[in-house]
């Protein structure tokens, strides 16, 4: 019985060494341009001049090129702006989301699964194809060029996506907890602020980092929406830094690029747990 045991533990290690080999080459190939971008951004500026090879590991390592970019492209303004951006973007979608989708999950009221099916539609339409109406939109009522401009249209844009996630997790909670809050005497609002939305923190940390995600890297609406430089956010204001005048610096562009990197990097390691919790129990139920 032994060996039979650990006939089957080899078998099963052999037929794993592949998949295992394939996830590791794979990640590898995935890390090699970010590796590549901020082993540039550390070089000494001279190294671009005498022999460049961006192959090449560091034969100085400076921060001049990220001090440079900081100040000189404006990424701390552009930062600001992103942060500015993504805050309110994240927090609205977050309670709205997470109200929608306990209501379409846990409540019943006429016309819920006509109203929800008709939210859906809301995925199947590109972006794309709203920005030119919205532009329009925007300019009558006077909000174009502002901060708001970035961050109103987009709680409609993302919602759809935000209440099909939110639901299915409030969708697959008992409805034992719904009984016993009732027989408590707790309303509907108190189950859902005191029972419910604690028990989906995994879902609302994948949400608020999807959301983050998607509005630091967000430039087409930016750059529809804005034209003064002092509002751009990161992606529209790294654009307009290499197109003026610095395309040739590839020290830099890294470096520029190695900064905006940085907070979802950060963001991601300490809400990594819940994320990937969050993104499994949605796979699962999905």
């Amino acid at each position: 019985m032994g060996k039979a045991a650990k006939l089957r533990k080899i078998r099963r290690l052999v037929l794993r060494w592949p998949v295992y080999l394939f996830l590791v080459a794979y990640t590898l190939f995935a890390l090699f341009p970010v590796v590549l971008m901020w082993i540039n951004a550390l070089k000494d500026p001279l190294e671009y001049k005498i022999e460049f090879n961006p192959l090449a590991f560091p034969k100085k390592i400076t921060l001049e090129n990220l001090e440079k970019a900081w100040l000189v492209g404006h990424m701390g303004t552009y930062m600001r702006n992103s942060i500015i951006v993504a805050v309110p973007r994240v927090i609205g979608i977050l309670i709205l989301s997470s109200l929608a989708g306990y209501a379409f999950g846990k409540l019943r009221f006429p016309g819920m699964n006509t109203i929800f099916y008709l939210m859906l539609f809301g995925m199947m339409i590109p972006i794309q194809a709203m920005l030119i109406p919205l532009y329009y939109n925007l300019q009558r009522i006077g909000m174009i060029n502002n901060f708001w401009a970035m961050i109103v249209p987009n709680f409609g844009i993302m919602m759809p996506f935000a209440v099909f996630f939110m639901r299915s997790f409030f969708r697959d909670l008992p409805a034992e907890l719904m009984d016993s809050a009732r027989i408590d005497g707790s309303n509907d609002f108190k189950a859902f602020v005191y029972i419910m939305l604690p028990l989906t923190t995994p879902a609302l940390t994948t949400m608020m980092v999807l959301q983050f995600l998607w509005s630091w890297n967000d430039f087409l609406m930016p750059l529809m929406l804005i034209y003064e430089d002092k509002l751009r956010t990161l992606p529209l204001g790294i654009m307009f830094y290499l197109v003026g005048g610095y395309y040739l610096d590839q020290g830099l562009v890294s470096a520029a690029v190695t900064i905006s990197s940085l907070p979802i990097i950060c963001l991601y390691i300490v809400f990594q747990r819940s994320f990937v919790s969050g993104i499994t129990a949605g796979a699962i139920k999905g």
